[in-house]
């Protein structure tokens, strides 16, 4: 029976409060009840029951046009911030997903506490379903009335409150006194007055006047924005835009009229802004642009600004930043600033031009963001950026790098001098040569551009970093990129406020090398035999990775794998990002499996991280290290090192480029050793434009573990025991990959393909992908010896030929310590991968052709080359961690040890009989 309620129920609590460990519990039936319009409705859960409200069948939403279905009085032990929570259940669940068009299945509740403004938040969806944490609630007395209007179709049990407890910030952000302080004057944000001169007198150059007329024109136009202080909005990005352009405009013009109306806008909207208890959709972006906006008023506005709305400014903004994932101050536990969402725009762009723009009224929240900027990032990206790489991928780098330099642009226009290494310069040369011809990508990380990568236009593109980058730098190949990419006709502020009209772009690529080195933490090299950016075009490029250091989240488990496009992806990742954490993602997106690598499947190998299969590759982490000497000193996070890169002879358009790198570390201790050499040859012909000669050697603890050499590829290829034919095509130009096996010999393996709708299955459980994407159904060839043995070793042969032409002919032979190939004009000994050549050896160099005799995997230090007539005695440095030398030469025997011959030529190697060329211009 209804139990009738003359007044209003007051909850005390202040036990729970006070420990702040769990919420207390308040059940609406408890509270004053509207009873024309709510019922009881019982539930029987578990044996239990249930009681709550609903609204009677015959009542529809009625919020506004009805007092409050329920009242409840609350009363805490102190003022201040709590959280409130709610259960609810819906009444009738078909039919909600029945009337949804969302997808969310949400259902919408209003509040009212004390005299603030009513709130609408969510009380059921799919995501988090009846139990919803409504967000946080400002308590300005110890009694507050709390006012509920329900949804329909919805069973409302509880509220719960707790203490809101913010996240602490370490003791060294508590003590930090930052050595960089922002300037006494305004403007600080993006220009200071050393600078402001500078941005007005480009603004005459012909290259800023479109970009210009946009934000005049912006910026003295009215916007029609209907303000009620009652009445909370959900955010506008044409209104912040507005506010942007006349912020702007008045900080170069000094119009009192548009400047005035740029506060006044900030100040109503930050007022009446809301984003409740909206989680999903990252809407920590949204609320950071609302407080960057609002930053950028208080900065260039800010003789403009009274007393009141600088403090009503700053309140607004501190309220907002108390709702973002990382939090305020931001210290949230799950959040840092040097990977994950905290290394976005939170504090790299938002939090930190608040905290700049209100240091003269309030320098703690300074305090904190440089603490975490300078003190955490800076170091950690000095370390990193050694290898001009993101670790995070193509699209999340892009995405992230972008936000980082926003930090390093805000703190060098404000001081005038950079805080960041300047290796940050070159991280954008990682896009350039990534990008293949077609205008896309190789593949790297969670790539949640590959849905639009599948369009025939589809252009890779991410113009505001290159933008950030090539003002940054002074690089012209970077503008170059930034024009090609299209620009950035939606942000014309951002564009006056960096670029330099005297800086011209480049867009001729073809001065690079070729190859690139990335260097010793993010190991790995990309090659290529063309710069041409075009879907036509014969252009090979090929990626190898390996060694180094592993940095987790949207990084993936693939130490080793490789990627070769001729025409199309040939070799390369199957895996698809369509939802962050979900079965498939962990269990074959970001693992080993999903790329070209080898896998050692150990069955009692222990599944971490949410893992239910194991594949058999890398370990796997999501797990990131915060500082450099974590990294360096915990070897989760190691993969293994880079033994060896080199190119050359020639720096820019090399004839072979040679890596190699162990691997062990980046595995479990099922592997005892395990490395793998890459050499890359442009061929430098037109019906076969490139060779890959790989070497895998590897040693498992058990001889029963499963060693399984994966390719990847899109297309279904054809398999033989002898070898295997892969295809790929584009604006009617087909390359062919023929990939020859030589080790282990073809009656000493096995192989298997998945293609189609298994290609993701994985020891036996299948992870589709339900997408029309090529990646969701391509093809993996594996490949396993017949016997079980402790070491194996895998010599492989790719040749990339146009679609009409045959393979060059091969010929191989194995020697104790190397192997040796010939394939077209290149003669080329290679050391097995696990080791460096130490011993003396002799080659012998037909006459029927001069010959490019490629030798890699030396000991460093001095290798003389002398010929069998006596008239070639030559020392050639080998240096470490290139180990290669090359020579050009037709007949005769080639004999070669690892000693410095007294009076024998150095320095340059002159042409003698029977020689044509130098050596490798690293040796």
């Amino acid at each position: 029976m209804f139990k009738k309620f003359v007044g209003i129920i007051s909850f005390v609590f202040y036990g729970l409060f006070a420990m702040g460990q769990r919420p207390a519990v308040i059940f609406l039936q408890q509270g004053k009840i509207n009873k024309d319009v709510v019922v009881l409705h019982k539930t029987r859960e578990g044996g239990l029951m249930k009681q709550g409200l609903t609204l009677k069948e015959s009542v529809t939403d009625g919020y506004p046009d009805r007092k409050a279905d329920v009242e409840l009085e609350l009363e805490v032990p102190e003022t201040g911030w709590y959280v409130l929570e709610a259960e609810t259940m819906p009444l009738d669940p078909e039919q909600l997903r029945k009337e949804d068009t969302t997808g969310v299945l949400s259902r919408i509740a209003h509040f009212q506490l004390g005299m603030e403004r009513i709130t609408k938040r969510i009380v059921y969806d799919s995501y988090k379903g009846g139990k919803q944490e409504l967000g946080k609630f400002e308590f300005g007395k110890k009694k507050e009335k709390l006012k509920i209007w329900l949804p329909e179709n919805l069973v409302f049990y509880t509220i719960s409150v707790k203490p809101y407890i913010p996240p602490v910030p370490p003791k060294e952000a508590e003590a930090y006194i930052p050595r960089i302080l922002p300037p006494a004057s305004h403007p600080r944000l993006w220009v200071n007055n050393e600078t402001l001169p500078v941005i007005r007198q480009r603004l005459e150059d012909t290259a800023h006047q479109a970009a210009w007329s946009k934000v005049k024109h912006a910026a003295l136009q009215q916007f029609a924005f209907e303000y009620d202080p009652l009445q909370e909005i959900s955010y506008n990005e044409k209104l912040e835009q507005a506010i942007e352009s006349k912020a702007f405009y008045y900080l170069l013009e000094k119009d009192q009229v548009v400047g005035n109306e740029a506060v006044k806008l900030m100040t109503q909207y930050l007022s009446v802004l809301e984003f409740g208890n909206v989680t999903y959709g990252d809407i920590s972006r949204e609320m950071g642009r609302a407080i960057y906006t609002a930053a950028l008023v208080y900065d260039w506005c800010y003789e403009l600004l009274s007393a009141a709305q600088k403090t009503e400014l700053r309140r607004n903004m501190q309220r907002l930043a108390r709702d973002m994932e990382i939090g305020w101050p931001p210290f949230f536990g799950a959040e840092s600033i040097i990977n994950g969402h905290g290394n976005e725009a939170q504090i790299c762009r938002d939090l930190l031009a608040m905290s700049i723009a209100v240091y003269d009224e309030d320098p703690v929240p300074y305090k904190y963001t440089a603490y975490t900027v300078l003190e955490q990032l800076v170091p950690m990206r000095k370390f990193e950026y050694q290898s001009p790489r993101h670790n995070q991928g193509i699209d999340y780098g892009g995405y992230r790098f972008g936000w980082e330099m926003h930090a390093a642009w805000l703190f060098y226009r404000m001081t005038g001098f950079p805080v960041f290494d300047d290796n940050i310069k070159n991280l954008p040369y990682y896009w350039l040569y990534m990008r293949t011809p077609d205008g896309k990508m190789l593949r790297d990380g969670d790539m949640f551009s590959v849905k639009y990568a599948q369009s025939d236009s589809f252009y890779w593109k991410n113009p505001q970093t290159m933008l950030l980058s090539y003002a940054y730098s002074g690089n012209a190949l970077f503008k170059g990129q930034f024009l090609r990419q299209g620009g950035l006709p939606d942000n014309p502020v951002l564009f006056l406020l960096l670029d330099d009209p005297a800086l011209k772009p480049d867009f001729d690529l073809n001065r690079l090398p070729r190859t690139i080195d990335f260097g010793p933490v993010l190991g790995s090299m990309v090659a290529r035999t063309g710069w041409e950016e075009q879907k036509e075009s014969s252009n090979v490029v090929a990626e190898i990775k390996g060694g180094g250091f592993h940095f987790g989240n949207h990084q993936h488990a693939d130490a080793g794998a490789i990627q070769i496009y001729h025409h199309g992806m040939q070799v390369g990742d199957l895996g698809l990002y369509l939802s962050y954490g979900s079965p498939y993602d962990f269990n074959f997106n970001k693992r080993s499996v999903a790329h070209s690598m080898l896998l050692v499947r150990d069955p009692a190998e222990p599944l971490l991280f949410r893992t239910k299969t194991n594949d058999g590759g890398t370990r796997f982490s999501q797990r990131f290290p915060r500082t450099v000497a974590e990294v360096l000193n915990d070897s989760w996070f190691h993969t293994g090192f880079v033994r060896s890169c080199d190119y050359g002879p020639d720096p820019v358009t090399p004839a072979y480029s040679y890596f190699n790198a162990d691997l062990t570390a980046a595995y479990t201790s099922k592997l005892e050793q395990y490395s793998r050499s890459f050499l890359f040859l442009d061929m430098k012909r037109p019906d076969v434009p490139a060779v890959i000669i790989l070497l895998d050697e590897v040693t498992s603890t058990d001889p029963s573990f499963k060693k399984t050499w994966q390719i990847n590829t899109l297309n279904r290829p054809q398999v033989s025991a002898s070898r295997f034919i892969l295809n790929s095509s584009l604006k009617g130009k087909g390359g062919t990959t023929y990939v020859n096996m030589l080790l282990p010999a073809a009656d000493d393996r096995k192989h298997q393909v998945f293609s189609g709708d298994s290609s993701a299955f994985v020891s036996g459980d299948l992870y589709a992908a339900r997408s029309v994407w090529p990646e969701a159904k391509g093809s993996r060839i594996l490949v396993s010896p017949l016997k079980q043995t402790n070491k194996t070793d895998f010599v492989t042969v790719f040749q990339m030929a146009e679609e009409t032409h045959a393979e060059l002919p091969l010929q191989f032979m194995e020697k104790n310590d190397y192997y040796q190939f010939r394939v077209g004009d290149r003669l080329v000994v290679l050391a097995r991968p696990g080791r460096l050549l130490r011993e003396a050896f002799d080659l012998e160099v037909p006459d029927d052709q001069e010959y490019e005799v490629i030798v890699a995997g030396l000991q460093e230090g001095f290798w003389n080359l002398s010929g069998a007539d006596g008239k070639l005695n030559f020392n050639a440095a080998v240096l470490k961690s290139k180990h290669t030398l090359s020579v050009k030469m037709k007949g005769g025997r080639l004999h070669l040890k690892p000693r410095r011959i007294y009076r024998a030529q150095e320095g340059v190697l002159k042409n003698s009989a029977g020689l044509s060329g130098g050596l490798g211009r690293n040796n």
